[in-house]
């Protein structure tokens, strides 16, 4: 089992990613349970290279959505790691895209 650890406040203002040039950003959408709380991708095929991020809310699409945002990480596939009512699944993160996953 993961340890999840509660995740300070989110700064206000807009989040600054860092794409292109062979990296993209991950925007996770998850369930409200994991509000306050991080997740974590590695790079497929690579596990002991885990990185974390919190969740905060965010305003999307007129709502405000428990969020994990990831602004920069290497195009590829990726594993974002089960947590809570989550199951462990892939990803794809394409170079200067933002890539958008409902893990709801």
């Amino acid at each position: 089992m993961i340890a999840v650890e509660p995740a300070g406040p989110a700064p206000s203002g807009p989040a600054v990613l860092d794409i292109g040039g062979g990296a993209g950003a991950l925007l996770v959408i998850v369930p409200a349970a994991l509000l306050h709380t991080e997740i974590e991708v590695s790079p497929d095929g690579r596990p002991g290279a885990r990185t974390h991020t919190a969740v905060h809310e965010r305003p999307m699409a007129g709502e405000s959505l428990p969020i994990a945002l990831f602004p920069s990480l290497d195009a590829g596939t990726w594993i974002l790691w089960g947590s809570g009512p989550c199951t462990t699944r892939p990803t794809v993160v394409l170079d200067g895209q933002v890539t958008e996953v409902d893990w709801r």
